[in-house]
């Protein structure tokens, strides 16, 4: 009991300040109240909007104590905002304004209110340059980066991409909300050297199926594809061809003729060209060297580093052809390279062309011969016309590399023998071309004009008058050999048994004769 009456007055004490702060809280609020919690007012607000409600007697008076940005004021018991809140300009979105309440008789008491300002879609997202220029080497990998283009916007995050055009084959995105550059397939600067395109952003998903505002920029972009040094010097004339994505160009290589035995000055004459190779870049132009690799024995030939040029250091004494091997190379990168073969035909020199043994010829056809029918030499037979061309530097004038050529002519063809035939039906009373001996070895050659007159049908000295085909002709010479060959087996046969004395003179007659009785 004593404990209690000790610890009484020191209760009694507590309990008179909690009763005085009770009524000096209780007391405030009752001279001034605001709303618990923030209040929010969206951003872009026109002038002179109510932002609270203050509860209190009338004989309260308020004032703004703490205004930030002087953004606030008074109207009565209303908290007003000035102007329009652009949330992009604030420091911060929670703004704190405290109002002071006060009353005659009465201290003064400050309540806080709470502002949150509400962000709005009100501006566009945009990008820091309008054209961009993108430098591309060609041959990149797939889906290798090649830049990132972003957007910014004040508002709202994320962003929407989209490539223009979508079904671009070079580059696609690497999502829609990452506008990162990926190649989808190889540039090849032979195909496309620029490409263009649009890059588009957009605030909203799917802005235009919705009601809200939504902003979209565009940025333009141009891509240049640079030619890089991938491919190695091509011989020219050279055939394209693709494997995968490599291109190619074959060459057929050269080919050239040089005389035995005599050495023959400057460049050497080539088909189907000089050697000559380009780098196979299109746009590059690098400078190729040329060197021969291996068949040069002797040392009879050499190129010119530079032009590629083939001279002779002296003469052929050897039998051809003579195969070399020719490199072309860039200068500054030697693992460029290519490779080609020049053959040399190694000749005996020729003194003499071709020459028919007249200047002049004459032939004859009749206008019912049909195509493969044969020129004949005269009127009078059928013998079939005939040129022929000697060169003098073979033995007895025959060049065994000889061939005929008509020129001027549709009629008729020449064959290797030098017999004329019909190609198609003539409808003409004579017609006139010439002949060319030609040395397929040197290209030497000797002509000669034949000058055919065309024969009406009834002139023909027998039926015969159409002429004979080589092939009827080569036909029936086949059946002769065969019967001769025939015949002459049989007489052996019968010889063979007269010998032996196993058949008699009755009978040799008999076979002999087709079974007519042999007179003695």
């Amino acid at each position: 009991m004593e404990v209690k009456l000790k610890s009484k007055p020191d209760n009694v004490l507590l309990g008179c300040v909690a009763a005085v702060c009770f009524c000096t809280v209780c007391w405030a609020q009752r001279l001034c109240t605001v709303p618990p919690g923030p209040v929010t007012i969206p951003e872009n607000n026109t002038a002179d909007v109510q932002v609270v409600k203050i509860i209190s007697s009338s004989d309260v008076s308020m004032s703004v104590a703490v205004n930030p940005d002087d953004l606030f004021y008074i109207r009565g018991n209303i908290l007003m905002v000035k102007r329009g809140l652009d949330y992009e300009s604030l420091l911060s979105p929670t703004l704190v304004v405290w109002v002071r309440c006060s009353r005659a008789g009465a201290r003064t008491v400050n309540e806080s209110v709470e502002v949150l300002v509400e962000n709005m879609n009100d501006n566009p997202p945009n990008f820091a340059q309008n054209h961009y220029v993108l430098d591309l080497n060609e041959l990149l990998p797939v889906n290798s980066s090649v830049g990132l283009i972003e957007a910014t916007d004040v508002d709202s995050e994320p962003l929407y991409y989209r490539l223009e055009p979508a079904t671009d084959k070079y580059f696609r995105l690497e999502n829609i909300n990452t506008p990162r550059i990926l190649v989808r397939s190889l540039l090849d600067y032979d195909v496309v050297q620029k490409i263009s395109l649009l890059l588009h952003v957009q605030d909203t998903f799917n802005g235009s199926a919705s009601d809200e505002p939504f902003f979209t920029s565009v940025a333009t972009i141009t891509v240049h594809v640079k030619d890089v040094d991938n491919r190695p010097p091509w011989f020219q004339p050279c055939l394209r061809a693709n494997l995968g994505n490599a291109k190619l160009c074959v060459s057929s290589g050269y080919r050239g003729k040089v005389n035995l035995t005599e050495k023959e000055e400057g460049p050497l004459v080539l088909e189907p060209g000089p050697v000559f190779a380009r780098d196979g870049d299109k746009n590059r132009s690098e400078q190729i060297s040329y060197k021969i690799l291996r068949g040069n024995e002797g040392n009879i030939f050499q190129i010119d580093e530079e032009t590629g040029n083939i001279t002779m250091t002296k003469a052929v004494d050897i039998v051809g052809p003579i195969i070399l091997t020719v490199l072309a190379s860039q200068v500054t990168n030697r693992d460029q390279f290519a490779v080609t073969q020049v053959t040399f035909d190694v000749m005996k020199k020729s003194r003499n062309p071709p020459r028919f043994e007249r200047e002049r010829y004459e032939g004859f056809i009749y206008t019912s011969s049909i195509p493969e029918s044969m020129i004949l030499r005269d009127r009078s037979t059928n013998r079939p016309f005939r040129v022929r061309a000697r060169d003098e530097d073979f033995a007895g004038g025959v060049n065994p590399d000889m061939k005929y050529e008509v020129q001027y002519s549709s009629y008729v063809n020449v064959t290797s023998e030098g017999f004329v035939i019909l190609k198609r039906v003539v409808k003409t009373e004579s017609f006139a071309l010439q002949v060319r001996a030609v040395d397929s070895t040197t290209g030497e050659f000797g002509t000669a004009a034949l000058s055919v007159q065309v024969l009406p049908a009834i002139a023909s000295p027998s039926p015969s008058n159409v002429g004979y085909r080589p092939g009827d002709m080569a036909l029936l010479g086949l059946v002769m050999a065969a019967l001769l060959v025939l015949c002459l087996i049989v007489i052996g046969f019968l010889i063979s048994r007269l010998w032996k004395g196993k058949a008699s003179f009755d009978k040799i007659c008999e076979v002999s004769f087709h079974q007519r009785k042999c007179v003695i």
